[in-house]
């Protein structure tokens, strides 16, 4: 299974994720000091998971108008607060359960409450101012209401028989038949079943009983209290607080668990003491369609809507009395304009005067202190009032116009003037720098040409300067060379007789060098022969010898 979703809540609450689910699946029943654990099946879990988002946004609701009526500061009462009640109206659905029976009898009650203050307390005043009045035939749903919370009613046999522990919705059924059967608002069906139907203000709806008798029972248990209680959130603990457990000791021991259906009851009849000494307003919010797509309006859908909110007897009501009533001082304030030429101190007579000459008896009637009015004669004497306001307006505005011109006159005039002074200024200064500029640029040509001349004189004079300095060097070059050429000549001639002397000892050099080579070749030439000679006595000498010792040898062999 996916645990994000309770994981985020236990976030939200600041609570032990176990012990939430824990408390979410199971049924913690504390009995002689033993504590059992009871798996919860399906309904029973999402039924649980509701009332501690019920619970939650209960307290959290309750917090939030504490809070504001804490802020609220009144100087001219002891106490002041307000109150928000925020309810869809009359829900009929294929299925209708015990949520749409709760919430379609408080639809009754605050029905009823909406038909005695518009239409009950409007014919009182009526009567109070004096005015006639033809009453007015509207629908009265005591009956449904007395079906509901009388003895024996409704409420009290689904309370009665939630408190049995053999209780169940079919018993609960059999008697709510039994009871009410006879009641022209209660409808028993012709099919035995698990339905039964009520006749409300709105339309006949059909309730089926089952689920009715635990879901009154309650099913915000002391284990989810104390699971709140034990939040980490200081603020959570805050709202939890003061809520009691069941099991809590009363006067005489335990005290018995309050079903929702009384605690219901009781919340309701809080609600409408409270409404009956409280200045209430009422907002109708109509549903254009039951898609809820926009701009698209389903006209017997609202017309519907509008019967069954008694919206309609209200439009009978101002189209057939005075809706419009005002205090006839209240009346003078606002017209005054239009009773400027009336010359009386009495605010009723002043009124009476000034609607005797200009309306229809028909369109007004004067109370005893209270001037009522038709809605046409309304919009007429409005229509006049804004002409004349209107007309006064435009004479305050024509001087007061005239006089803003005037001022925005004088005030542009001044800017004007002082825009003139820095254009001219401007133009004066532009001109001025246009001067200075074309006399720069004078001055620059002439300071060129003139620093032109200048450099032309000095240029000239220092190439006159150059020239003879050339001259002087070109002089001294050619002295220079003379004299090299001079000194050229003599070393030349230095040289040629070293050279030729040097010649000569090398020729002597050589000459004797070439004598003593020749006597060397001359000496190994006689050495050579002398060597060549040896040699030829030698060849001669071995020749004679080898010549000896061979004839012996012949001569042995012969």
């Amino acid at each position: 299974a996916d645990k994000e979703p309770v994981e985020k809540a236990a976030q939200y609450l600041s609570v032990n994720l176990e012990h939430l689910m824990e408390s979410l699946t199971h049924n913690k029943r504390e009995m002689r000091g033993e504590v059992f654990l009871s798996p919860l099946n399906e309904d029973q879990a999402i039924a649980s998971r509701d009332s501690i988002t019920m619970a939650v946004y209960s307290y959290l609701f309750d917090w939030i108008i504490q809070r504001i009526n804490s802020r609220i500061k009144c100087p001219k009462a002891a106490y002041a607060s307000i109150g928000v009640l925020d309810i869809f109206g009359f829900e009929n659905f294929k299925v209708n359960r015990f949520e749409q029976f709760n919430i379609n009898f408080a639809n009754e009650k605050l029905q009823q409450y909406f038909n005695k203050h518009i239409f009950s307390l409007e014919q009182l005043e009526y009567n109070q101012e004096g005015i006639p009045w033809t009453d007015i035939d509207w629908t009265d749903n005591a009956g449904c209401i007395d079906l509901v919370e009388r003895k024996m009613g409704i409420l009290s046999i689904i309370d009665e028989e939630s408190r049995f522990p053999k209780g169940t919705d079919k018993s609960m059924l059999d008697k709510l038949h039994g009871a009410n059967s006879k009641s022209g608002f209660y409808i028993k069906p012709k099919v035995a079943g698990t339905d039964f139907g009520i006749r409300h203000y709105a339309g006949d709806v059909v309730y089926n009983t089952i689920g009715f008798l635990d879901k009154n029972r309650g099913t915000f248990r002391d284990d989810l209290i104390n699971l709140l209680k034990d939040s980490k959130s200081d603020f959570m603990y805050d709202l939890f607080e003061g809520v009691k457990l069941s099991t809590e000791s009363g006067g005489r021991g335990k005290r018995k668990a309050a079903t929702v259906s009384s605690q219901f009851k009781e919340s309701l009849s809080s609600l409408m003491q409270t409404l009956s000494t409280a200045n209430p307003f009422f907002i109708r919010c109509v549903k254009p369609n039951a898609q809820k797509q926009a701009n698209d309006f389903q006209n017997q859908l609202m017309i519907n809507q509008l019967r069954y909110s008694g919206m309609m007897q209200t439009v009978v009501i101002r189209r057939s009395g005075y809706p419009v009533r005002r205090l006839y001082s209240d009346f003078v304030a606002r017209y005054y304009p239009l009773l400027a030429s009336i010359y009386t101190q009495v605010a009723k007579d002043k009124v009476s005067l000034y609607l005797t000459k200009n309306a229809p008896e028909k369109e007004w009637q004067a109370g005893k202190t209270k001037i009522f009015l038709k809605e046409g004669l309304e919009n007429v004497l409005e229509q006049q009032r804004v002409k004349i306001l209107g007309t006064a307006a435009i004479m305050i505005q024509k001087h007061v116009r005239g006089a803003i011109a005037r001022t925005m006159y004088k005030r542009r005039l001044q800017n004007i003037i002082k825009v003139q002074s820095v254009i001219r200024a401007h133009l004066y200064r532009k001109l001025f720098l246009q001067t200075k500029a074309a006399t720069l640029i004078v001055q620059k040509y002439i300071r060129g040409h003139l620093a032109r001349q200048l450099v032309a004189e000095m240029w000239a004079e220092k190439c006159a300067r150059l020239e003879a300095e050339l001259e002087a060097q070109r002089r001294a070059l050619e002295e220079r060379r003379k004299e090299m050429e001079r000194l050229r000549k003599e070393q030349q001639e230095q040289e040629a007789e070293q050279l030729r002397c040097e010649l000569e000892e090398e020729e002597a050099a050589r000459k004797k060098d070439e004598e003593e080579r020749k006597r060397i070749e001359e000496g190994r030439m006689r050495e050579a022969m002398m060597r060549m000679e040896e040699m030829e006595r030698k060849r001669k000498e071995e020749e004679k010898i080898r010549l000896e010792e061979e004839n012996p040898r012949k001569r042995v062999a012969g």
